[in-house]
Formats: structure tokens, sequence, C-alpha cells
């Protein structure tokens, strides 16, 4: 909503006002420029009619934190008066985050409100209608969505039939529906804000995760450390520009202390959009020109670059393009634009690489996607079918909310499903990313937890995790700790795809860390090299696993710089004794959750740890993995609780066996490791075809040992079937 058109709804003074205003609108810019100081010491010795004129020229103008400075002045004259209250509430409302302290002027406001409204005359004693309607917006951005409900129907019964706000009152009536279903059935999440480390007091927002969690980019208009920024402010809303920051983990555990990015400039806004897969490239939102267009910088020379226009033809164009997003194999761009042609305001659109390396003209998602309204902020998880995206219609509790939609097998997206509460809020929740396997979320919002205007949560679900798919993951690390040169890289190919796929992977600058889907039931082979792609050095091939459940491949690389040679770890050292890995997967019945230590595949995994340390093994560790199916537990809270409760019943029984046994007491470290809801989707009455859910209702045990010539895994598996 604009403040333009929201002010201008009165009736016999329409002509005149908007007449003074093409008058006053010349002078405005100039009265707008002044800073705080000077606006504090204008109204010190302004008269009444000239602080109601400098008044409407700021909230005309967008300047809503300088017009409190005025209307603050204002209700010192008058505490009372219904049209100096209602300016005051509409300012803190446009002003994010300040609609809690709008909602006591706006109830003034309304006790003497008139379709008839003067927004020029310094007489004017009444508010304009429109303040039920911004009432009603303050309680629902609140929670309390009766009080919003009472305010709109109020405000759609006493406005004019030519108001503008009737359609927006529409919408907002139908996202209270949405709001109060999702309030009383709120989804399992684990919403947690990033802190001080992370988020300032000024606005941070569109958060992109690397997809191993490891490295998080982000939007910020906080205060520079070197303070270049410090004379650089917006004077709409006395803050400094955007700046784009990246944040490592430290040992894979606490975010450390934000990094600035070289390409950002102190005078110029720049926003977030996208990472690909290994951080060689950088996508960002600039509005230099007016329009919004889609930038990226490439790491080259042991730095990023100045931010270029995206080159990939039809995506900038004349209208709005403010977000995109890349297919973690770089095959399809997503991105949103306001431009012609489309189904409403913002939609989204898909570029897609074509056989001979050009990108095809943008395709429209459609209207199962898009709407009327406004969609936005557009992510493709790992799987390349799961999109997550944000819209702001009917279906949404208030604002833009969350919402994910699944590319099927027909090459058709799924209807798109709300992410629900507290995920998504009465207000803008927008720029959401995952980690790979989904379960791992992060999202900008304003909350009443947050430390500045708009913060960064991790969010985290027991629901949204991929299925059917294999990641690759790992990192390539130097003998003398140094960073890997610039141009190493692997190409990754398909051995078995079927279209002689291949790609080239870079890895992390920052710590040599990598990335790359895969397709299940597929084997891959990885091409180490460097000197731009001339001199090979390493390669290895390996199978995905053909479940259906999420695989991370991990390969770890450890590389002589001298020699450029890979070392095997497992043979830096020769081992007098190699002890065996073992691993044990027992695969439960419907809703069972426990093991015997007297009987079957447990009792001899502890025998052979009873054996390998008497044989004078000092050092043992044992990771606990456990998954739940998809069928529906009636016993358990969810599915994640029983397959949090497998994992916690193992773990403490073997903890309990060890502490009590007199051989391995003292040698065994036991730890959970992954837990989480695997398999295909539960299909209701399909209860007869049960046992193609039970690969994904198991226990695994793993004991950590040496490979040799001569020394293989053990694996142990069983059933509960067997075990009676």
């Amino acid at each position: 909503m604009n403040f333009k058109r929201d002010f201008f709804i009165f009736t016999d003074m329409k002509k005149l006002a908007l007449l003074s205003a093409a008058i006053l609108f010349a002078i405005s810019n100039l009265y707008s420029q002044m800073t705080d100081q000077q606006l504090e010491a204008f109204v010190e010795s302004a008269s009444q009619k000239e602080l109601v004129q400098k008044n409407t020229l700021l909230l005309l103008d967008g300047f809503f934190k300088k017009s409190l400075i005025v209307a603050d002045k204002l209700l010192e004259i008058e505490p009372n008066n219904a049209n100096f209250n209602y300016r005051k509430g509409y300012a803190l409302l446009k002003a994010v985050g300040g609609f809690k302290e709008a909602i006591p002027h706006l109830e003034i406001a309304i006790t003497n409100s008139s379709k008839i409204y003067d927004v020029f005359s310094p007489k004017e004693k009444n508010s304009s209608i429109d303040s039920y309607y911004y009432l009603g917006r303050c309680y629902h951005l609140d929670g309390n969505i009766p009080k919003a409900r009472e305010n709109y129907e109020l405000f759609q019964n006493k406005a004019p039939s030519v108001s503008e706000l009737l359609p927006d009152v529409e919408l907002m009536l139908a996202q209270c529906g949405v709001a109060e279903h999702f309030l009383e059935n709120p989804r399992n999440y684990e919403m947690v804000n990033l802190g001080k480390m992370i988020n300032s007091s000024a606005p941070e927002h569109s958060p992109i995760i690397s997809l191993d969690g490891q490295a998080l980019y982000y939007t910020s208009r906080r205060l520079r450390e070197d303070k270049s920024n410090e004379d650089i402010i917006n004077p709409k809303d006395n803050m400094h520009m955007e700046d784009i920051y990246v944040s490592y983990k430290k040992n894979g555990k606490e975010w450390q202390e934000p990094e600035l990015m070289d390409f950002c400039l102190p005078e110029r806004n720049e926003a977030t959009v996208a990472v690909s897969t290994d951080e060689r490239f950088i996508y960002a939102f600039k509005d230099d020109a007016g329009n919004g267009d889609i930038f990226y910088s490439e790491f080259k020379d042991s730095r990023f670059k100045e931010l270029q226009p995206l080159e990939t033809e039809g995506i900038n164009t004349e209208a709005w393009e403010p977000h995109l997003t890349v297919s973690p194999d770089g095959r399809v761009k997503f991105f949103s634009s306001d431009r012609e042609g489309g189904f409403g305001g913002r939609d989204i659109y898909r570029v897609v690489k074509l056989p001979n390396g050009d990108w095809s003209q943008p395709q429209n998602l459609g209207p199962g996607i898009n709407t009327k309204y406004d969609e936005d902020s557009p992510f493709i998880s790992v799987d390349n079918k799961t999109l997550y995206f944000s819209h702001n219609g009917e279906k949404s509790m208030g604002g833009f909310d969350v919402f994910v939609t699944v590319l099927g097998d027909e090459n058709e997206w799924s209807d798109p499903i709300n992410l629900g509460y507290p995920l998504n809020s009465m207000g803008d929740d927008i720029y959401y990313t995952t980690t790979a396997d989904g379960l791992t979320g992060y999202l900008s919002s304003y909350r009443e937890d947050g430390v500045g205007e708009k913060d960064i949560y991790e969010i985290k679900n027991d629901y949204l995790g991929l299925n059917n798919v294999a990641v690759l993951t790992g990192k390539i690390t130097t003998t003398t700790d140094e960073s890997i040169p610039e141009d190493i890289a692997f190409t990754l190919k398909c051995l078995n795809c079927g279209n002689d796929y291949e790609r080239v992977i870079y890895p992390r600058v920052s710590d040599g860390g990598f990335f790359a889907s895969l397709q299940p039931c597929r084997t891959y082979e990885m091409v180490f090299h460097y000197n731009n792609g001339e001199t090979e050095f390493h390669r290895e091939t390996f199978d995905t696993e053909c479940d259906l459940g999420y695989e991370e491949v991990v390969k770890d690389i450890l590389l002589d710089l001298p020699t450029m040679s890979v070392i095997d770890e497992d043979k830096q050292e020769e081992e007098e004794f190699l002890y065996a890995p073992v691993v044990l997967k027992h695969n439960f019945d419907y809703n069972n959750n426990k093991l015997s230590l007297e009987k079957g595949s447990l009792k001899a995994l502890l025998d052979e740890l009873i054996s390998q340390a008497e044989a004078g093994r000092e050092n043992f560790e044992i990771t606990v993995n456990a998954s739940a199916s998809k069928v529906p537990t009636r016993t358990f809270k969810n599915n994640m609780e029983l397959a949090n409760t497998r994992a916690n019943n193992m773990t403490a029984l073997l903890k309990e066996f060890i502490d009590s046994n007199e051989t391995l007491k003292g040698k065994v470290v036991v730890k959970t490791n992954k837990v989480g809801v695997n398999g295909p989707a539960y299909k209701y009455g399909t209860h007869e075809d049960i046992e193609k859910y039970v690969p994904f209702q198991f226990v695994e045990i793993k004991v950590n040992g040496d490979l040799g010539e001569n020394v293989e895994t053990k694996t142990l598996k069983s059933k509960d079937a067997e075990l009676k």
C-alpha cells in the first residue's frame, strides 16, 4: 500500500487535495532532506499549520521515521486529536516493527473518523475512515485475529465504495481465516534466532545457506567494522545501504564473525540472491537503474570480482527481477519478475540450459504456482524437484508466507503447500533456503524475540526431508594445512546415466569443501585435476545406493602439494594390528524400538567388541543411527519421536552394558549420529503391503575400525521376525 493512495480517500476535498499535492510535491524533496537534528529544530518553532504541512509531505514521500518527529510535536499540542493520532499510528505501522506501538494511536483515531477527510488542512480533527483498516492490520500482525477481523469488517461497512483499500481488506479477511487455522494447528518446528554473531540492531535478510550448512551468506544494513559507511545513510529510514556478508562455521559448530564481501560499495545497495553450489559465483540484486536486476560476482585470482549484470538472456528486463535460484547441477535457473504477460504482480519463471549450452527462453511456471498476487524468492532443493517460494495471497497468514511445491514425473508442479506456523507468521516471511537434506532451513522475519528490525532464523523440522536423492560431499585438505590452489577441481561423470552427463566441481575456496547432487542407483567417477583441467592427479569411482531414502556419499581428499598427489590416510602409518569395523543394522516391525542383549545380532556385535578388546584394542567409537518409516503412529507423537526413541534406547542399552563390562569399560565412546524419517509416503489402504516400509524402520550401530588387504567390515543384519 502506498501513502499517496491511502491518504487520498476522501470525497468533496479530493480534487482540491490533488491540486494542492501537485504544488506541495514541488518543494517536498527539499523539506524531506532535512536531517533529524534540523527537523527537531524546525518543529520547535513551527506553527501548527506548518507542522501539519511538513508531516503530510514526509508521509507522502515515505519518510515515515522522520514524520514521527513531527507527529510527536502535534500530539504534544493535542494528545487526543484523532487526525494526529492517525498520522502517528500510520507511520509506526509503515516503519517495520512498529505495529504494536501503533495500536493505541489508531484506537484513538477510530473514535472520530470520517469519509470526508482533508489531509492538508491544519484544522482537520477527524481521522480518515482508513484508520479502521490500518488498526485491523496492526492487530493482524500482532496475532490478535478476532480484533483484526472486527476492524477489517468495520472498514468494509464504513468505507466509500470507491476506496482502493476494499480489495485489500477482502484479502486480509481471507488471510485471517488462514491464520486462525495455522495458529490452532501449529507444526513441529524448532526456530532459533541466530543471535548477535549474525544479527544486529539493523535489518538482516535474504539468507543463503550452503548445502552442507557450513557457510551463510546474507544481507545486512549494519555499520561496517571499518566505519566506511558511517556517513552514508538512506534519508528515508536513517539506515545504511545493504551489504552482503558471509559467515562460516568453526569446526562445524559455531558461526564466526561475518566477513564483508569485497565487491560491496558503501553507497550502493547489494542484496544476496543466490550462491552457486561451489560458492564460486554469488548472485545479487541491485536497483541502480531503477528497475531492479540480477547481478553476479565470480571468484577469480583469489578474490570476488566486481558485480556484473547477469548474462543469461531473458532474465533481466525493463521490469523488476528481484530474485533468482540456480539448481545444484547448474542446469535450471528460477527467477521472479513482474514483467508483462504474467498472472499478476511478481511471477516465478525458469530457464533451462539446452544441449548446445544456450539457455531457453523464460517460461512462466503457470497458474498452479503463480496467481494475481505476488510470488517471489524461489529456492530449488538439491533434488532439482522441490521448490520453495513465498506468496502473499489468499492462502497466506497475513503477508508473504513460505510455500513448497514438488515437480512430478509428468513435469507438473504439485499444489503449493503453506509451511504453516510458526515457520510462517502474520508478517512477511521470505527468502527461505535449506541445507541439502531439507531438514534445516534459514529465513528472514520480524519476530518479537528479534535482535533488530528483521533477523535471520534457523528452523529445524522433521517432515521436509528429501527422499530418493543422493549427494556427494567432502573436503580437500593439504598435508601442510595450506590453502588449496584455486584451479584444483574434479570432473564428476555418471557412468551409467545414459546421457554421458558430466560436470566440473570446484571446491570451496575457504576450506576446500565440495558438494554435488547425485542420482540414486548409479555409478560415478571423480577425476581430479589442476592446471585448468589439463593435468590429472587422481581418480576414483563409487556407487550410490538404490534405496528411496536420503544418502550422503563422503569423499575426503588429503593432498600432498609438493608432489600434487593424494595421500591414502589409512596407509600413512602402518598399524601393528588392524581391527575390523563392525556394522549392525536391525529392521524393526511397526512401532517396535528395542533389542535384546542376550541373543541375535546385537549379542554378536558385543561379543566382537569384547574379542577385540581382549586382543589389545584400547579405543572404540560407536555411532548409532536410527530411522522411522512414514507409516502413521499413534503410540508416539510423530514418526520423528519414534526414530529418536529407537536411537535413545539403543544408546542407553549400549552404555549400560559397556559400563558393566570390565573388559570394555572406559574404552568405548557411544554417540548418536543420524536420526530421521525416511522411505515412501504412506498410502492409506496399503496395510497388507506393510513390508515395503520395514527397510526404513531400523537402528544401525557402527563400530569404527581399520581396513586392510585382509581386513573387511563385519556386517550384521537382523529383523524382529528372526528374533521371535
